[in-house]
């Protein structure tokens, strides 16, 4: 009888020890229904910034497409701007040379002096303008193989402005030395 007691106590210990088990085994299942409560809302959380991430990056890269399609008409335009300029400035030039002309007979004499450097000047000015077409030329290669990321819209910007501004510039100059040449030409054509 003593050996049933002493028994009796011995399984009364090993359940209180097996429910002392249960209660931390419920204790950290509950614990981990936590952290999983957790997990699940940082998941939820990163997934949303995810497809945030994702709807910002297609919007920006239909921005960048949108970029590239307008330089490409951009610089068609700039070409065809560029013909016409040309062909503006060499109608203003011949309009001036009748005008010049005209008024302009009595000083060819004095001009013949200048004629040689001003030759020397055009061939400068034309050796430029052959170094900024060439420039132009290499931009656009390069606008051809830019890959997107590589895309700097106000640089080149900046650079074309730079560019127009030269070209301008040397246009201008250009036609006041082929004035100045005809002019020579045509007094020299006089005597």
């Amino acid at each position: 009888m003593l050996q049933r007691i002493k028994d009796l106590m011995k399984v009364k210990g090993d359940i209180d020890i097996i429910n002392r088990n249960i209660e931390e085994n419920n204790r950290l299942i509950s614990d981990l229904k936590v952290q999983l409560e957790s997990l699940k809302n940082d998941l939820i959380e990163t997934k949303k910034e995810q497809k945030e991430f994702l709807h910002n990056f297609k919007e920006n890269l239909s921005i960048i497409k949108n970029l590239r399609e307008d330089f490409g008409k951009e610089l068609v335009e700039f070409k065809l701007l560029k013909g016409q300029l040309q062909r503006k400035i060499l109608d203003k030039f011949e309009e001036e040379l009748q005008k010049d002309l005209e008024v302009s007979r009595e000083s060819l004499k004095k001009d013949v002096e200048d004629y040689n450097e001003l030759r020397k000047k055009v061939a400068e000015i034309l050796s430029r303008l052959n170094s900024a077409t060439e420039e132009i030329g290499k931009f656009i290669e390069i606008s051809k193989s830019i890959r997107k990321e590589d895309f700097e819209l106000t640089k080149f910007a900046r650079h074309l402005m730079e560019m127009d501004r030269e070209k301008l510039e040397l246009m201008r100059k250009i036609d006041t030395l082929e004035r100045l040449v005809s002019k020579i030409r045509r007094r020299e054509l006089v005597r």
